[in-house]
């Protein structure tokens, strides 16, 4: 007998079903990789996401896949921010930086991404993206006279990675702590 006209049929239902455990193991992935960064488990995704290790891998044949699509995820989130200072045209160098900064704080990923980068090349090619968004809105703030002449990409990520992987390291989650140092680093490269 064939399924009622408001009842799925059993295939589509399972398919519903393996779409949602998708979503939560890359939600629960997304969380997880944020708290833990690349040394985050399989096993701790799966916990979060309250599924078994298996269907994490039936979704993502491997922690590198997995890890992929978090990583894209933040990229391509940032890189939206970044065009959409870009486009706007009036958004203060400052305010990307400092918005760059409370990304770190908030995402451990996105810091060991941004300090290690290599996962595949999708990864690869949407972190040199971003890389050169944030360069461009650095070197329109050095034209623009915002910023020392000299200060470059590799400046900014030696100021910015270090002194967040550091305070990463040490467990520091207070805002005030990060802006604390954010605003230092902004004293060292701004021109007034």
């Amino acid at each position: 007998m064939p399924p009622a006209d408001d009842a799925d049929p059993p295939r589509a239902r399972g398919r519903a079903d393996a779409e949602r455990n998708r979503t939560r193991v890359a939600e629960a992935a997304a969380l997880v990789f944020a708290e833990h960064g690349l040394d985050a488990t399989v096993a701790q995704v799966a916990d979060r996401a309250r599924v078994g290790n298996a269907t994490v891998y039936r979704n993502y044949p491997s922690k590198t896949e997995l890890l992929s699509e978090v990583a894209l995820r933040w990229l391509v989130d940032w890189r939206t921010a970044l065009r959409a200072a870009a486009d706007a045209g009036d958004v203060p160098f400052r305010e990307v930086f400092l918005e760059l900064y409370a990304r770190l704080r908030g995402d451990r990923l996105a810091l060991d991404l941004l300090r290690a980068g290599a996962i595949d090349d999708e990864v690869t090619a949407a972190r040199a993206e971003v890389e050169a968004l944030f360069t461009a809105s650095l070197d329109a703030a050095v034209a623009d006279g915002l910023v020392r002449p000299g200060i470059t990409y590799a400046d900014l990520s030696v100021l910015i990675l270090g002194t967040a992987g550091r305070l990463s390291e040490i467990g520091e989650t207070d805002p005030a702590a990060w802006r604390h140092v954010a605003d230092m680093i902004w004293a060292g490269i701004a021109t007034g």
